[in-house]
Order: C-alpha cells, then sequence, then structure tokens
C-alpha cells in the first residue's frame, strides 16, 4: 500500500514538474498578419522540427541589430524563405528606426517548393521603412560560448511583393502587413 501511495506520489511529481518547465521554455515565432495579395491573412511562423537550416536570429553588428529568419514554416506547412529587418542600435525596449538598405528595410521571401500555389516565388521589400518597437528584453543568460537572451517586438510596414506566377507572368502587389515576433538573441564572448 506504501508503495502505491508513493508511485503515486511520484507520478503526480513528474506531471507538476513536466507541466512547469514546459510553460518556462519559451517560444520562438514570427506572426504576420497581410491585408490583401495572395497570401492575405495571418500566419504564424515557427522553426521546424528537425531542420537545422530552419532558425529565427537576432543579431547585432556595427550598432544595428537585424532580425532575421528562413526556412519557417506555419502548422500547416506554409513555408517563409526568409525574413530580415534590421533597425537602429540594440534591442531595448522602446522604438527603434528602421536601418534602410538598396530596396528598403528589409525583405520578406517565399518560395513554391511544393509547387501547391499559385506562385512560384515572392520577392518582397519593406518599403515604408517604419519603426520596430521592441516590447520585452528578457535578462542575458551566458553558457560557455554565447551568453543569449529573449527578445519581443513588432513593426507594421508596408510590403511591395514581386509574384512570378506558375504561367511565367509577373505582378507588384502592395500589402500593409503586421509582424509580431519573439526570438532570441544571441551574442559571442
Amino acid at each position: 500500500m506504501k508503495k502505491k501511495i508513493l508511485f503515486a506520489g511520484l507520478m503526480v511529481f513528474m506531471l507538476i514538474a513536466t507541466a512547469g518547465y514546459s510553460q518556462k521554455k519559451p517560444k520562438y515565432f514570427i506572426k504576420i498578419t497581410f491585408d490583401q495579395g495572395p497570401l492575405k491573412g495571418t500566419h504564424v511562423f515557427t522553426p521546424e522540427k528537425g531542420n537545422y537550416l530552419s532558425q529565427i536570429n537576432l543579431e547585432l553588428f556595427e550598432g544595428v541589430s537585424k532580425l532575421n529568419a528562413s526556412k519557417l514554416t506555419t502548422e500547416s506547412g506554409f513555408q517563409v524563405h526568409y525574413i530580415s529587418r534590421p533597425y537602429q542600435g540594440d534591442s531595448k525596449v522602446g522604438e527603434h528606426k528602421a536601418k534602410e538598405y538598396t530596396r528598403g528595410c528589409g525583405s520578406l521571401n517565399f518560395i513554391d517548393l511544393k509547387n501547391n500555389q499559385s506562385y512560384k516565388r515572392i520577392d518582397g521589400d519593406f518599403s515604408g521603412c517604419t519603426n520596430t518597437k521592441i516590447s520585452s528584453v528578457g535578462g542575458w543568460k551566458k553558457s560557455v560560448y554565447k551568453s543569449r537572451r529573449n527578445v519581443s517586438g513588432s513593426f507594421s510596414d508596408v510590403l511591395t511583393m514581386k509574384i512570378r506566377m506558375d504561367d511565367g507572368t509577373e505582378k507588384i502587389v502592395k500589402s500593409n502587413i503586421e509582424v509580431e515576433f519573439q526570438v532570441q538573441e544571441s551574442r559571442r564572448k
């Protein structure tokens, strides 16, 4: 009888510990809402399990923070090929001015690898160059090679998309977009 009670108590402890651990583990994502075009609607992209090329990063280099991600998927298997959004300064809570490059302030690209969309490729540039708002920044956690912290933020912008259709035609579509993100920033020691 004592063994059954001890076993039941151990099982309850393991369930509570597992639930606590899973709640503490952060979830990294990029959520994008398009107001028009072939991608109209809201899509939540996360790194694909088992694919080391599927990742979200935030880096600081020469005074510019850069959110970038590649090969992220939705639960339905829809994939963003690449996204890049640079902004001025270190990631601190508040608004940060976008960093402009040759064609806007970052890019967002889709490739129809499974050939189940009406387009082959979408190459988009953030043409509004709006500010990026950082809403929360976690504390640094140090390891042997890198320090890491969680960063959350958002921005609204105009995405100018060049869409190459399956039949070879091309069209330009502009969409107002809302982007939210929660990522892990890392820095080498």
